[in-house]
């Protein structure tokens, strides 16, 4: 290209561009935009839009536009109770059961017997939860630094400051923040009558732990079991270790839902919508 030329540009129509215009809001909570999207060129007709979030507001995000939802809730009686909600707030926005596709996230550890698997979760975990993650996990709650404590010691002796106590402050959750005091002496009983180190206690208290431990057979029963109550219409994997969490799932657990019939063996389309199984839009 020589000096002074400029690329020619497509036009905006070749692109597939989706023009959005926000029509005004406040600066803390501006409204949705308003999208015009562009089909052109995008063979599924508009893109497949994604949410996460569990709050009220959340949820209403998702039944109003989302045709994807990222959900925590992984444990059964929580995730029929979620999938029950979201599908009332998708009728009274007019939309079907089939609009909305939920997809929670899911940790897997496959082992060849049961013991074998826990085994293996109980390195995955201890892995994860080193020493010094456990002093930062502390810290959050103690709002202090606690790097001077050792991580196979006791917990720190002393309490958080008055200050940390208040709800508006810190990064852990509400329901958290609000009963810090309360928690820290659940976590003292527990270290005390279980003589418990800081890393021992964080490895049972922290979240993280692996949503299915088993073997591929049961695990696939419970997923069957997930899917066929249409509690999820799929789980996002959240892999401890790559490759090699991805492949066992692949090469173990794939075959033995797809012997449950609730795995494809083919793809039926070619576009992510209709792999999702997802309506064309409107």
């Amino acid at each position: 290209m020589g000096p002074g030329r400029r690329r020619a540009r497509r036009p905006r129509h070749e692109l597939g561009q989706a023009r959005c215009r926000h029509p005004g809001g406040t600066r803390n909570r501006p409204r949705a935009p308003a999208c015009h999207r562009h089909r052109a060129g995008q063979p599924s007709g508009a893109p497949v839009l994604f949410q996460a979030g569990d709050s009220d507001g959340g949820r209403e995000l998702a039944a109003r536009h989302a045709d994807v939802v990222f959900s925590a809730n992984t444990e059964y009686g929580k995730a029929v109770a979620y999938a029950a909600d979201l599908r009332e707030r998708l009728a009274r926005h007019g939309r079907s059961p089939d609009s909305l596709r939920i997809l929670p996230g899911a940790s897997v550890v496959l082992g060849d017997t049961t013991a074998d698997a826990e085994e293996k979760a109980r390195w995955v975990r201890g892995e994860q939860v080193s020493g010094p993650r456990s002093i930062a996990f502390l810290e959050q709650y103690w709002g202090t630094d606690l790097s001077a404590y050792d991580p196979d010691g006791p917990l720190p002796d002393i309490e958080p400051g008055e200050q940390e106590l208040d709800p508006s402050r810190g990064t852990i959750s509400v329901e958290r923040r609000t009963g810090k005091q309360a928690l820290i002496r659940k976590w003292r009983d527990l270290a005390t009558g279980r003589g418990l180190t800081i890393r021992e206690l964080v490895l049972e208290v922290s979240p993280g732990h692996p949503s299915f431990v088993g073997t591929p057979s049961s695990v696939a029963d419970e997923w069957t079991r997930y899917v066929r109550t249409r509690a999820v219409d799929g789980f996002n994997l959240l892999p401890h270790l790559l490759p090699a969490s991805v492949t066992d799932i692949v090469d173990t657990l794939v075959p033995a839902l797809q012997e449950r019939g609730v795995y494809r063996t083919a793809y039926q389309g070619t576009t992510l919508r209709e792999h999702l199984g997802l309506p064309s839009p409107g």
